[in-house]
């Protein structure tokens, strides 16, 4: 009997930004292994191999070559530094495709969040989650009244993500609150606080709307094309699997060099991690 062994996925090097506990950053690392079939481990963004989800695009070093899976800009403004082209995968919108030329996909990667999860039952008629330095909204009085569900942005992202599909409306003024809810078809009203002001105020947000062809009007409730989600998300899906493949080959690659050549690496007293690019080895 021919048994077939499963290959276990490739490692790679992974950048999110993990300064304050928040869900929408930390799907990134989710979402590589559950669209791209990789495991990531964090690494500083100049070590890194992959930077995906959230406004880090400003943060992308000089001269870094890895891939990108639909970061956005966080200010208008601000220059930023790019990989080559056929390394940029996907954008999270069009106000942030506007600095990057080439061709790849457009969409937040939080639209496909719905897909890692059982999809649960209508347990509230609101759910309420705040952004992660939002003090006021999880108090205000014009939604207690509703006895909402109080998400917390520093949960488990796939608790969060459980959570708010368990709803029927959402008020938030975090981004990913407005895009999980979009991704379940979830009436979702933006609540803007000032804490705001100072990360890019509404830019992102209007970047994200733009992607999916939405209003974007704070305090009115809001429920996105679900044309237009699905196609991002189809999108998005190939980008992961476009990532997969790229990493898996060239994972192979350094797997059969090894084999072929065991006496370079041993006398260099080190093997290369599996990965993409200059990062791969650790160079940089």
């Amino acid at each position: 009997m021919n048994v077939r062994l499963m290959q276990s996925p490739p490692r790679i090097k992974s950048y999110w930004w993990k300064g304050r506990p928040n869900f929408g950053d930390r799907l990134a690392p989710l979402l590589l292994a559950h669209f791209g079939n990789v495991i990531s481990v964090w690494a500083d963004r100049d070590k890194a191999q992959v930077i995906s989800v959230g406004s880090v695009l400003e943060l992308v070093p000089s001269g870094w070559d890895g891939y990108i899976v639909g970061a956005g800009k966080l200010f208008q403004d601000r220059p930023i530094n790019l990989p080559p082209r056929d390394k940029i995968l996907a954008i999270r919108g069009p106000l942030s495709a506007a600095w990057v030329q080439g061709s790849y996909a457009i969409g937040d990667p939080g639209l496909l969040a719905d897909e890692m999860i059982a999809l649960p039952p209508k347990e509230h008629d609101l759910g309420v989650l705040p952004h992660w330095s939002d003090r006021k909204l999880a108090r205000d009085p014009r939604f207690l009244l509703s006895d909402p569900l109080i998400i917390s942005p520093a949960t488990d992202p796939l608790t969060v993500i459980r959570q708010i599909g368990s709803c029927r409306q959402i008020v938030t003024s975090s981004l990913h609150g407005m895009i999980v809810a979009d991704a379940f078809g979830i009436p979702r009203r933006f609540e803007y606080t000032r804490r705001l002001d100072k990360e890019g105020g509404d830019y992102k947000f209007r970047d994200y709307s733009a992607s999916i062809n939405a209003p974007f009007e704070p305090g009115r409730l809001i429920e996105a094309s679900r044309s237009r989600v699905e196609d991002r998300k189809h999108e998005l899906s190939d980008a992961y699997r476009e990532l997969g493949r790229v990493i898996r080959r060239t994972d192979g690659e350094v797997t059969a060099t090894r084999k072929a050549v065991p006496s370079l690496f041993k006398r260099r007293g080190t093997v290369p991690e599996p990965g993409l690019g200059r990062d791969a080895a650790g160079s940089r």
